[in-house]
């Protein structure tokens, strides 16, 4: 059994869980999502393609259904104890869920389920529901996540690690860009980098536009070439034991145009500010109101592509968000610990670029701490 953290973290971590349970008045919570699988009993694989459910009561010992095939990994990368599994071609694995369900009491309970999780179908949703209709099911989405918002130094250790990986990658994917290197060269170079850096498989994978694709702040690499002149946009993240760190930065091919370089300076500067407002105790929107505070004055708030930021730990693909989020309306308030993206990333469509300046942050007692040991300014490669 290999586990990136002791049995002792996995116990406490459940015990957490089964206090929320039990301020909210349920039973058991019913789990789908692989981060949260993982950040619960350490199990890691790509193999919630297929229906798995961590079934986590107020009391005693979680038990988890999964397809045959998982069991090896289920025993050699998780702490659990109990562990369900259902043929895919002969059983019907919501019918195995329910089963356990009513061996462990649960038929007629007081149920929640992760309702936001892409790992749960609708059709599947609906067969629980007919399945269990003396049971009480409600969201429970926000259950397990919340409680991975503020991280112990243990987990933080790997998210350094993990931004150790980036920076590398980072680094050597700015070296290779040249005029005539297409864009997906480079993100083959990012991906070996972090590779050879010991990163982990992210669950967003090196993203790499350049010219006038910059505006496409979620665009996958093409086989376009990079030519004099244009801007480019890396973003990447390094991952250790599943925790991600993420860094993205802007580079131009040649000399900026004085427009390029003053929407860069005005960026570096609001991204300096939106970390100096990182303190204990400030609001979760703080940052973004540092930011836009400062992007204001070129008339760039409009010109903001998202939200500023948002918790960041374990993760698998598709997605890498927690739930806090650096926005007007989230109620959090910063505390050490907590560990987060902040981007205030920018595009102008009608100008023909985009920027993007972005990177993994913690709050410490003593106040905000970049992850990342890269500059914040304009990448200009001659």
């Amino acid at each position: 059994m290999q586990l990136p953290f002791s049995l002792v973290t996995y116990a406490d971590r459940t015990a957490r869980v089964q206090a929320r349970l039990e301020r909210e008045g349920l039973d058991a919570v019913l789990v789908s999502m692989p981060d949260n699988i993982n950040w619960l009993t350490g199990y890691d694989t790509i193999g919630y393609l297929w229906f798995q459910l961590l079934v986590v009561p107020v009391r005693g010992e979680p038990v988890f259904v999964t397809r045959t095939m998982e069991a090896a990994g289920v025993e050699g990368t998780s702490c659990l104890t109990d562990a369900r599994y259902y043929d895919i071609v002969t059983q019907d694995p919501v019918a195995v869920a329910v089963d356990v369900l009513r061996e462990r009491g649960l038929a007629e309970a007081r149920l929640g389920v992760e309702l936001s999780a892409f790992t749960l179908l609708p059709v599947q949703w609906d067969a629980m529901r007919a399945a269990l209709p003396a049971a009480e099911l409600r969201d429970a989405s926000l259950v397990v996540a919340a409680e991975r918002v503020v991280k112990t130094p243990e987990e933080l250790a790997y998210q350094r690690r993990a931004a150790q990986m980036a920076d590398r990658a980072l680094l050597e994917t700015v070296e290779a860009l040249r005029p005539g290197i297409s864009e997906t060269e480079l993100a083959g170079i990012a991906s070996l980098a972090l590779g050879e850096a010991g990163s982990e498989y992210a669950a967003i994978p090196p993203l790499v536009v350049s010219g006038e694709r910059t505006p496409m702040m979620h665009a996958l690499a093409t086989g376009r070439t990079l030519s004099a002149g244009d801007v480019v946009l890396i973003e990447l993240a390094g991952v250790s034991a599943r925790y991600h760190a993420v860094v993205m930065r802007t580079a131009v091919v040649g000399r900026p145009s004085p427009r390029v370089r003053a929407v860069a300076d005005c960026l570096e500067e609001a991204m300096a500010a939106a970390i100096e407002a990182c303190v204990p105790g400030a609001g979760a929107p703080a940052p973004d109101r540092a930011a836009n505070a400062v992007l204001e004055r070129l008339d760039l708030v409009r010109r903001r592509a998202h939200r500023i930021g948002y918790s960041l730990g374990v993760a698998y693909p598709p997605t890498w968000l927690e739930p806090m989020v650096l926005a007007e309306g989230d109620p959090h308030r910063l505390q050490p610990g907590m560990s987060f993206t902040l981007e205030p990333n920018l595009y102008l469509p009608d100008e023909g670029f985009g920027m993007k300046l972005g990177e993994t942050v913690t709050v410490t007692a003593d106040g905000p701490e970049s992850l990342t040991s890269l500059g914040h300014g304009l990448i200009v490669v001659a």
